[in-house]
């Protein structure tokens, strides 16, 4: 959320929690200016831009994924997938 209000010149914003069995599903969404996102999310660290790859480096970090969709002038989506407790260990075994 900080990022949109920093960055995305956003009048609104929407956040979405979606809990399934296997998982949560946490969307960010703005109708900000939107930006073109690097081909990897690792890439805007080289950048110097942190904010979005230590999002994505802490969701790796308990077994999850993030996702960006940005288009110019329409916003940008952010979604975040964390496993439940119960998928994760089927996964490891």
């Amino acid at each position: 959320m900080r990022n949109i209000g920093k960055h995305s010149k956003a009048t609104k914003a929407w956040v979405t929690l979606d809990f399934g069995s296997d998982g949560t599903i946490l969307t960010l969404k703005d109708n900000g200016q939107g930006f073109v996102p690097p081909e990897r999310i690792s890439d805007l660290a080289t950048a110097g831009k942190l904010g979005l790859a230590g999002m994505e480096e802490r969701a790796h970090l308990i077994g999850g994924k993030l996702g960006i969709t940005s288009q110019l002038g329409k916003g940008t989506a952010v979604i975040v997938e964390v496993p439940s407790s119960d998928s994760l260990r089927k996964k490891l075994g």
